[in-house]
């Protein structure tokens, strides 16, 4: 009898043995992703959110990683440094984290930054533009241009393509708006321009009548609005109600179909640099996903995010590949020197955590974006 059992045992363990084998090849890796999901400014943490699982549903239905689900782990920052230091600790904090996507916002990057080095977590933030957010470790990345290449942007959108030469900018009165106001002016004076007026906006405010009272008085040629679409929509609203009517261009922010919808007609010639266009032929299946998932076009927020997590997973695999130990230090080392990635948003190959992409120029017409 025991013979037999032994023998009946020795036939079954193969059988058994499989199904354990494969829980074990099986074993999620875990990727954190934090943004701003809640309070102002929420449609840009939607579009980082939406685009990411939408690549996540893509690659499970390739098979995952290596044969591997891939378990994303989401957490809201909104849009506070401090709920994004305790939500990157949360994340650090989780066994088996390999990569962080996050956040929207330079000031949430960098207060999560020094938490993800500590802990040897690559950290990828589609948008944080403030060269700052790149100097904190070498584990972190960034999909976007710095804010010194976009100031530039910024400048050949009022000058070369709206003709203006004296320009008023308000900013945002926080890290990228600072940065972004002081960068742009700069790079319209060296180019021969003006600017009479560089001045802060609070966050969250609705009345600037009296700034607006400057620029009349002011008459310069165009207004660059360095804001969030929310003030930067209410601002150019009342800014066409007290009749002037100088040409207006934006940033990056503004590029998100959220600033038509607040601005209405107000937007309509407004013109913005982006480095996605979703009309763009080149673009048409992410385009096509996006939209047949969520309802309506990605914006630049979404493709930046979808690269980003596209060239995370990359790097996990190649990680994998190699046969070294799937750790958050391996896939930093695949992030800095893996070979350049051709996505939505243009190549991303990385230098000290920093990419450089060309810009497309678009503007608001029938109240929808067109190439300009």
């Amino acid at each position: 009898m025991r013979l037999f059992r032994a023998s009946v045992l020795a036939a079954l363990l193969p059988i058994f043995a499989t199904p354990l084998v494969h829980a074990a090849e099986a074993e999620p890796i875990k990727i954190g992703f934090f943004s701003h999901l809640s309070g102002n400014f929420a449609e840009y943490g939607t579009s980082f959110k939406n685009a990411v699982e939408l690549y996540l549903d893509q690659l499970k239905e390739k098979g995952g990683i290596a044969g591997r689900p891939v378990e994303l782990l989401i957490e809201d920052d909104r849009n506070s440094p401090q709920e994004a230091a305790t939500v990157a600790r949360k994340i650090v904090g989780t066994p088996g984290v390999v990569l962080a996507i996050g956040s929207w916002s330079t000031t949430s990057s960098m207060a999560a930054a020094p938490i993800f080095a500590e802990a040897k977590i690559p950290q990828i933030s589609p948008t944080s533009s403030h060269p700052d957010f790149s100097k904190q470790s070498e584990y972190q990345f960034r999909q976007n241009n710095t804010d010194d290449i976009l100031a530039q942007y910024n400048a050949d959108t009022i000058q070369k393509k709206l003709k203006a030469n004296t320009v008023v900018i308000p900013y945002s009165q926080d890290d990228w708006g600072v940065y972004t106001g002081r960068e742009t002016a700069k790079a319209i004076e060296k180019a021969g321009g003006k600017v009479p007026i560089l001045e802060s906006v609070q966050p969250g405010s609705r009345d600037f009548r009296p700034f607006i009272s400057k620029i009349r008085a002011a008459k310069p040629d165009g207004v660059f609005l360095a804001l969030p679409y929310q003030e930067a929509s209410i601002f150019l609203q009342q800014l066409r109600q007290a009749g002037i009517d100088v040409p207006v261009g934006g940033g990056i922010p503004l590029t998100s179909p959220k600033f038509i919808e607040l601005s209405g007609k107000a937007a309509e010639g407004v013109v913005l640099h982006t480095i996605f266009f979703a009309k763009d032929p080149a673009n048409k299946e992410f385009t096509e996903a996006y939209q047949a998932k969520y309802g309506r076009l990605p914006d630049q927020f979404a493709a930046l995010a979808y690269d980003a997590i596209a060239v995370g997973t990359a790097a996990i695999q190649r990680v994998i590949e190699s046969g070294k130990p799937l750790t958050g230090e391996a896939v930093r080392d695949e992030l800095e020197n893996g070979p350049p990635y051709k996505g939505v948003t243009g190549v991303t190959e990385y230098e000290n955590g920093n990419v450089r992409k060309d810009p497309v120029f678009i503007t608001v017409r029938n109240g929808q974006f067109e190439l300009f």
